[in-house]
């Protein structure tokens, strides 16, 4: 299984996105869990400030689709000028009884003018309160994943079918192990009195009119 390469170039973009991700080696080639069996969380629904170190770095809106996956929109900064966005499909689940959210590229076309990604960000999601929830991703480099092999190296079919339940074991099988995560990015609920703001922000760039 070879990569396809995008015209239009979702990695990019992630990277303005989520300036806190330093490269692609910390994103997944598959997906974990099925967004077909999975369920949101109303809690994390609404306008997010995404921060490391209480650094506020990009501003997020989690928009039900439906009752399984979200639409995320992500905008570079929090209620600048931007005119970036990255869109991503999202849903839940879990693992070693712990809860993990998979995003999905939305907003890309690879040259052969299929729409699969080629890779999908994974966190840990931790709730500290109803306010907040600590977002951990999970790290390719990761040794638990020393054995699995990567799309290049996979001469079979359906590589996301039959590597994603490889990944899920290890996941679960290191479930407490702080070396798979990286750093926490903290998801901040937006206030009250500043959600006007935003909602004027996400209707500028995103162009509902």
């Amino acid at each position: 299984m070879k990569p396809k390469f995008r015209s239009l170039s979702g990695a990019a973009l992630m990277l303005v996105i989520i300036p806190i991700i330093a490269g692609l080696l910390a994103c997944m080639p598959v997906p974990i869990g099925d967004p077909e069996r999975s369920r949101i969380d109303p809690e994390l629904n609404g306008a997010w400030k995404m921060s490391e170190e209480g650094k506020e770095s990009a501003l997020y809106l989690f928009r039900p689709y439906d009752k399984r996956t979200w639409v995320v929109i992500g905008t570079e900064g929090t209620f600048g000028a931007s005119t970036k966005i990255a869109l991503y499909k999202a849903w839940l689940t879990r693992l070693g009884g712990k809860r993990f959210m998979t995003w999905e590229q939305a907003g890309g076309i690879n040259s052969d003018g299929s729409f699969e990604p080629e890779f999908w960000l994974v966190f840990r999601v931790d709730k500290d309160n109803d306010d907040q929830f600590r977002l951990r991703m999970i790290d390719l480099e990761f040794e638990g994943f020393a054995d699995i092999p990567t799309p290049d190296e996979y001469d079979g079919d359906d590589y996301i079918g039959k590597m994603r339940r490889k990944f899920e074991r290890v996941i679960k099988r290191h479930i407490d192990d702080e070396e798979m995560y990286s750093e926490p990015l903290l998801l901040s609920r937006v206030p009250q009195d500043e959600l006007a703001e935003a909602a004027a922000l996400f209707e500028k760039i995103i162009e509902f009119e």
